[in-house]
């Protein structure tokens, strides 16, 4: 069947050949301005729609199917390499051997991503009947599948997901709480699908326009209506010091100022307050390497803690790498580790129990199929080691003085269903959520403000507080609802001294909802394949 007309404002949208793929590639490459810091989402939707009109327009071609998969894999190359350009400055900061490897590894991993958009432009195409309204749900359900399969193939990367245009903390956001950022994902396909049915000439269909509209103003009442009744409680007896230091990743790599750079920790440690704090936490990567095997550094901070601190001397919260040998190797094997430290006037320091993390950063932390690059001399952006090891039970450790806890490290806490599957792990119901993270290494980009955003909706999700310490990243104290109580931003130097807020009552989202709505949505698909298909 031959293309269908389109508007005079979307025929420049219907390009062919390369011109064509340059576009879809613009218009993935502009949709990420509805993500963090921008949060312009009409943008994104306006894109996606964009999109859609793009494979319309191929529909005529002598194979169509094939075209709308490379201009699929143009639209998701566009909005990786534009929304993931910050992944290059880990590369630049590590030296000339990484900068020599950086735009291969960068552009081959935006490629990769690219290839789940590349699946569902072909999957809409071949599934979808050209002029029917359904084309709104056949395009919105093709993306959600591939975007939900791109958060967990292979590990998962959910980062920049559609439903994540929306400030956390924000109205729009706290629907959250009952369906997930993968409710808002889908919510933003159909709306994206239903404006390209209006964008397109005859065969305009509002049906699907007017759901949508109507959807998003229900989803903005509940989330103003739920932050209008929301109310914050402090958990008593607990002051917190977040140590947020502006030290670069370079100089915090740099041998010759380890020393420096504790010591400006310190400083900001013991600064004014300190004998009133509880607990101190420190963030990931502040101290490279094997910190607990540093015999005179944990002796030093320890004398600090007892002679400087309280009565009662804070605990002391940090990450770490740490090394642990396994029967039948002649290696160690390395993690990425937390603990708490509980010091005391009358006795020696005792150690909680290790929380290893269990999503490793690719490229960062592991190299993919390192089995075979490590013969070649590869290593890790994030450290000297071929590859670390990711932990395998999720256990969190019991910290003295705080309710329990779900700790998650780094990007950890960007994946949905991590933090119920700590839960289960530890067997305990945590109150709060504890990130630790280093962001030092994106520079001043848009890669920590997308991680603070992403991370404040498991807050959201789960009705428990965020507390986030970070590297040259975002550091805040954020409440049950998503919304920012305290922070400090990029280039900030201080501490951020704060009670912990109360969690609120159990929210109706948990991991299963993201099955729900799949098989929903997958059921939505089939249905709406078959009843196109009888209309043909």
């Amino acid at each position: 069947m031959d293309a269908l007309p389109v508007s005079f404002f979307a025929n420049f949208f219907v390009k062919r050949k390369f011109t064509g793929w340059l576009i879809s590639f613009a218009l993935g490459g502009l949709a990420i301005l509805g993500q963090a810091p921008f949060h312009i989402w009409p943008i994104t939707i306006l894109c996606f729609a964009l999109f859609m009109v793009r494979l319309e327009s191929v529909r005529g071609l002598e194979k169509p199917n094939k075209s709308a998969f490379w201009q699929g894999f143009g639209f998701g190359l566009g909005y990786c390499l534009f929304g993931l350009y910050w992944i290059g400055s880990a590369f630049i900061v590590r030296g000339s051997e990484f900068i020599l490897i950086m735009p291969f590894a960068i552009l081959g991993f935006c490629a990769g991503l690219a290839l789940f958009w590349a699946i569902a432009a072909w999957a809409y195409l071949k599934l979808s009947v050209p002029g029917h309204a359904l084309r709104a749900v056949s395009f919105s359900g093709a993306f959600f599948i591939t975007e939900f399969a791109r958060a967990r193939v292979l590990s998962g990367f959910p980062w920049n997901l559609p439903g994540t245009v929306f400030e956390a903390g924000k109205p729009m956001s706290q629907i959250a709480s009952i369906v997930g950022v993968s409710g808002l994902s889908a919510l933003v396909l159909f709306s994206a699908g239903a404006l390209a049915l209006l964008l397109q000439g005859k065969n305009r269909k509002f049906i699907p326009a007017t759901t949508s509209a109507l959807v998003l103003a229900v989803v903005y009442v509940f989330g103003a209506l739920r932050l209008s009744n929301a109310v914050i409680e402090y958990v008593p007896n607990i002051k917190l010091r977040i140590v947020h230091a502006n030290i670069s990743q370079r100089d915090k790599l740099d041998p010759n100022k380890y020393v420096e750079t504790i010591n400006h920790y310190l400083r900001l440690t013991t600064s004014e307050g300190f004998d009133e704090i509880t607990h101190v936490i420190w963030p990931e990567g502040t101290v490279p390497g094997l910190m607990l095997k540093d015999k005179n550094l944990m002796q030093a901070i320890e004398n600090i803690f007892v002679s400087q601190g309280g009565e009662q001397p804070p605990v002391f919260i940090i990450q770490t790498l740490r090394s642990e040998m396994q029967a039948g190797r002649s290696k160690p094997n390395y993690y990425n580790s937390a603990l708490a430290i509980t010091y005391a006037k009358d006795r020696p320091a005792q150690l909680s129990s290790f929380y290893d993390k269990q999503k490793l950063v690719p490229f960062g932390e592991y190299i993919p199929g390192h089995g075979a690059l490590k013969k070649l001399g590869f290593k890790t952006l994030s450290s000297a080691l071929e590859s670390m090891t990711p932990g395998t039970t999720g256990n969190t450790p019991i910290i003295n003085g705080l309710p329990p806890v779900s700790l998650q490290i780094c990007y950890e806490i960007n994946f949905t269903n991590l933090t119920s599957e700590i839960l289960k792990a530890s067997g305990e119901e945590p109150q709060w959520i504890l990130n630790l993270s280093n962001d030092a290494w994106y520079g001043q980009s848009s890669g920590p403000y997308q991680q603070a955003n992403q991370a404040r909706y498991r807050a959201i999700e789960t009705g428990l507080p965020l507390v986030r310490s970070t590297s040259g990243g975002i550091s805040t104290i954020t409440d049950a609802y998503g919304r920012v109580l305290m922070s400090l931003s990029l280039k900030d130097d201080s501490v951020l001294d704060a009670s912990l807020p109360r969690h609120v009552q159990k929210t109706a989202y948990n991991n299963n909802v993201n099955y729900i709505i799949l098989l929903l949505i997958g059921l939505m698909q089939l249905g709406c394949y078959l009843f196109m298909q009888r209309r043909r």
